[in-house]
């Protein structure tokens, strides 16, 4: 087996992963009920139930923070529906603000988005959740507010801390592909290690950086590549989520006979939850979170060029637009899931010694899944054979199936929690590497995908 100079520095880099858990904590989008509500006297202050996690964004593994409002809560939940008729407005971020305890500048509330069918306008409002893209940790203590109330009530939570800090996350899928395309025009049988690696925040710097690795057990597959990137983030609206990325990369294949420098620009947004979220949740599918989609536009330093079979010559100055849409999984047939999960913790419920409790809440455990992604790349620099501008369409489909957590505690690479989250993985795609001069791959993949 051959492997990349980049695969063996990538090996020895000695860092400790310390992102959440993707489950059986519940995902971006999956609301997690209170233990307990109880209903405030008239005089008391009004305390606004609420559930802090940290986790990670998949496919992209970019983490995220989150927090769960509970605006249906026998404590605030006339309160909330009285000052919504009065005018104020439960989907704008500027309606809530996040304090951590000590200081004075809140954080920046990116968006908010509605959970379940029903909506936060509603007699009996449903929860919201609130994704916060800056920096949290373990020790310091968050207050939720409900701002700009009409008759100027205060109502806010109790302090309340994140089980984990939004610092990286990562994962790795060993896969077998059968009939794998390769750079001179031929068909082979390979194995792969797919390697994902983010932090959001380098520091308290807004720097955000990750790897986006496909190591292959030949070195002429096609779509082997390495791409390491470093840029800044920032939300251009406070009432969508709308994040302006500006990133500088360096990629190649996996033997770097091509490798490039890429300088983008990228502007992405969610679907707005309000038209999406009964579409695409109902007793057929559980989306949880919106699809999300992105517009990039880049321009391409070529150092090296290998062309063979599989990989024309390109522009070594080239430009590229390429718009996508990321779709979170899909469950199917949640209700049937949830049944499931219920016997699965009873079955569970006397067992000990185990890494995780499955069937708890939020879990998914065997539950199946699909996952598609679309997108191209439109290339005004260069042509194809016929002399017409060069377009290229990619996209995937997965089938996912979570597993039970495995516990690596002996080893450094995962945080004091000794947990990692896995699933099969099952994809079919038709793509293109935008590191290997976009030579194009269709096939079959199968794997297990382990996440941190």
């Amino acid at each position: 087996m051959r492997c990349s100079i980049a695969m063996l520095l990538w090996a020895a880099c000695p860092f400790v992963v310390e992102a959440a858990l993707l489950a059986p904590v519940p995902a971006w989008g999956q609301a997690v009920q209170p233990s307990a509500t109880h209903q405030a006297p008239a005089s008391a202050p009004l305390t606004l139930p609420v559930h802090p996690f940290a986790g990670a964004v998949y496919p992209s593994m970019r983490p995220f923070a989150e927090i769960t409002v509970f605006l249906n809560a026998d404590a605030v939940a006339d309160e909330v529906a009285d000052q919504v008729q009065k005018g104020w407005d439960c989907l704008k971020p500027a309606s809530y603000t996040v304090t951590p305890q000590g200081s004075a500048k809140p954080l920046r509330v990116e968006t908010v988005r509605q959970v379940g069918k029903g909506s936060c306008k509603d007699t009996t409002p449903d929860p919201v959740l609130l994704l916060i893209l800056s920096p949290v940790d373990t020790s310091t203590a968050y207050v939720v507010s409900l701002s700009g109330l009409p008759d100027g009530k205060v109502v806010r939570s109790a302090a309340t801390k994140f089980s984990s800090a939004t610092k990286s996350s990562f994962s790795f899928t060993p896969q077998a592909v059968p009939g794998e395309a390769m750079n001179n025009g031929a068909k082979r049988d390979v194995g792969q290690m797919n390697v994902q690696y983010s932090v959001p925040f380098i520091g308290r710097s807004p720097l955000l950086f990750n790897t986006k690795d496909l190591f292959s057990t030949d070195a002429e597959d096609a779509k082997a590549a390495w791409a390491a990137t470093l840029g800044l983030s920032h939300g251009l609206l406070r009432s969508w989520y709308t994040p302006l990325t500006l990133t500088q990369t360096m990629q190649g294949n996996q033997v770097a006979s091509n490798v490039s420098a890429v300088t983008n620009l990228s502007i992405s947004g969610l679907v707005p939850w309000f038209f999406t979220r009964k579409l695409l949740n109902n007793p057929g599918i559980d989306a949880g979170a919106a699809p999300e989609f992105a517009i990039s536009g880049a321009y391409t330093r070529r150092i090296e060029q290998m062309v063979k079979a599989k990989t024309p010559l390109l522009a070594a100055n080239d430009a590229s637009l390429n718009p996508s849409v990321t779709i979170a999984p899909w469950y199917l047939l949640p209700r049937l899931c949830t049944k499931y999960q219920a016997w699965l913790k009873k079955q569970n419920g006397g067992e000990k010694g185990q890494a995780a409790p499955t069937g708890s809440s939020g879990s998914r455990q065997f539950c199946l899944a699909i996952q598609p992604d679309l997108g191209l790349y439109y290339l005004p620099v260069n042509h194809t054979k016929r002399g017409s501008q060069q377009v290229e369409g990619y996209g995937d489909g997965s089938i996912l199936i979570p597993l039970s957590n495995l516990n690596f505690k002996k080893f450094q690479i995962v945080s004091a929690d000794g947990l990692l989250n896995s699933q099969i993985h099952i994809k079919w795609s038709d793509s293109v590497n935008a590191a290997n001069n976009y030579a194009r791959t269709r096939q079959w993949t199968f794997g297990i995908e382990v996440m941190k």
